[in-house]
């Protein structure tokens, strides 16, 4: 998004192009990422234990009603790219206004569930501590808040990012980081109720970020101006395109936060404290696998549209190889010392933390695999098909967690289901491929990807738990060594044996265009 990967006559890939688009990316993917968790440690010990895990409850439940949130902003960007590409600026303006009328019948909606079923759900059936309940109810409100600035900002947010104006995006981005976290700094200091300080504090966080994107937005684009939209046709696009991608968000939200309801009712609000932080460590890695991928699609995209199929699939190779090595290499020490780095991050935590944060690291870089194959079923504009298969896999995840719970099971078979439905879907999602984009080998595949990684992550697990047993019970120091020794052998294993002679040049010249930027 911050530019396009230009592919240059003879299909050659430019590292430095991809470079210039991902320096900014990560670079905002480090502050924030280094920001959020930072605050959970402070949102964990002002809040305790409890307060924490009835905060992931109720916010997760306001989350799992408002998924139309990213579901929208897809579609919004993606038509709004689309005149811009085309200069009509009259188109943008319509775009812009069309998903300003939706976004507020939106928000009429999940006011309406919100404060009928919601507030009835929080009241009567989720699991809180006696005398817990004002604050959680006030907790809710707050959270619903929260949610529905961040879907007023939709339609500004598409214009900033269609715009490439990347700069504005990070710099309000690190601000509400940086306001979040003084909210959480502030919490033992407030004097009041510290779960109505926090998620009060988050509320009003959002309505200023909100009111910074309008105002950036209004003065710098001429085109977000609402004007009354004459083509009642955009408004059945732009449902359409969100309606399937829609499905898809509601399987990731019973996913996850699903399962975060399931933990409460059967388990109490312990649980969702451990799961709370499990998915603050999913968080951190799917931003890093979000900015990978997003050097890599808008070059995908558009070679896939000018019919520069060889491209693409050089492409998908290199996109898919990067994400998985680069999460093995930072993944299986951090399992190796998760102990050592749950008590550095947090303090000490229950076994069940430090299990859950292994077992999410797991569930983490099986769905990051799915990224560089969304992105051609994307250009391909098949999203109907492609949703309606995987994500129909993806949604049987409630149902089997809560058949594991009612038998008896225990909370970590949660990731039981998530992780076997994963691998199942992206099986799927393989197939799915294969039948829509004629030049991808599900031989290939395998045998390029797939194969050459199995025999890297068993050696790199090998070498991290050998040394992980010779440092014994070492503490910092002990898991910095498990660190610096095991992400060298594990990238000497994938430049011997997991990429080709003309991938590795790819990935170096990447490496240091990437790095000499940063330096400048």
């Amino acid at each position: 998004m911050a530019g396009e990967i230009q592919a240059g006559g003879d299909g050659r890939m430019n590292p430095k192009a991809i470079a210039r688009n991902s320096v900014i990316l990560f670079v905002r993917m480090a502050v924030i990422t280094l920001i959020n968790l930072y605050s959970v440690r402070l949102v964990l010990t002002g809040l305790g234990d409890m307060d924490y895990g009835i905060y992931s409850a109720v916010a997760g439940l306001v989350t799992m009603l408002g998924s139309l949130n990213t579901v929208l902003s897809l579609a919004v960007q993606r038509y709004y790219s689309v005149a811009l590409g085309k200069d009509d600026f009259h188109g943008m303006s319509e775009v812009f206004s069309a998903s300003v009328n939706i976004n507020l019948v939106f928000v009429v909606v999940i006011v309406l569930l919100s404060e009928t079923l919601g507030l009835w759900f929080v009241c009567h059936h989720l699991v809180l501590p006696a005398g817990r309940l004002t604050a959680a109810v006030g907790c809710f409100h707050y959270s619903l808040v929260s949610f529905l600035c961040t879907f007023v900002q939709v339609p500004f947010l598409a214009a900033v990012i269609a715009k490439e104006n990347m700069g504005v995006f990070a710099w309000i981005s690190v601000a509400e980081c940086m306001a979040r976290l003084l909210v959480a700094v502030l919490i033992p200091f407030s004097g009041v109720d510290g779960l109505l300080f926090y998620s009060g504090g988050l509320a009003l966080t959002s309505v200023v970020v909100v009111m910074g994107y309008v105002v950036v937005c209004c003065s710098r684009y001429r085109e977000c101006r609402y004007v009354p939209v004459r083509r009642p046709r955009l408004y059945k696009d732009l449902l359409s395109f969100s309606g399937w991608t829609m499905y898809g968000a509601l399987a990731n939200v019973g996913l996850i936060q699903g399962n975060t309801l399931l933990l409460n009712l059967f388990f109490g609000p312990l649980l969702n404290t451990a799961f709370g932080v499990a998915l603050q460590i999913n968080n951190a890695f799917t931003v890093l696998c979000n900015t990978i991928i997003l050097a890599f699609r808008p070059a995908m995209v558009k070679s896939y549209t000018e019919g520069n199929f060889e491209y693409v699939s050089r492409l998908f190779n290199v996109g898919n190889k990067f994400i998985l090595y680069i999460l093995v290499c930072i993944a299986i020490p951090m399992i190796a010392e998760m102990k050592t780095i749950l008590y550095v991050w947090l303090g000490e935590v229950s076994e069940d933390v430090v299990l859950f944060a292994r077992f999410i690291i797991i569930y983490v870089i099986c769905m990051a695999m799915n990224n560089p194959v969304t992105a051609i079923i994307q250009a391909a504009g098949k999203v109907k098909a492609y949703h309606s298969r995987v994500d129909s896999i993806m949604l049987l995840c409630l149902p089997i967690t809560f058949f594991l719970f009612k038998y008896g099971m225990p909370a970590y078979s949660v990731f039981f289901s998530m992780i076997g439905l994963c691998i199942v879907a992206h099986v799927e999602r393989l197939f799915c491929l294969r039948r829509y984009y004629a030049a991808f080998s599900m031989y290939a595949y395998f045998k390029d990807i797939m194969l050459p990684a199995f025999p890297i992550v068993l050696c790199t697990v090998l070498f991290a738990c050998g040394v992980h047993k010779w440092m014994g019970e070492a503490g910092f120091w002990g898991a910095l060594l498990v660190f610096l020794f095991t992400v060298p052998f594990c990238l000497g294993m994938v430049s011997l044996f997991g990429v080709s002679r003309q991938e590795r040049s790819f990935i170096l010249s990447f490496v240091k265009s990437f790095v000499r930027r940063v330096s400048w």
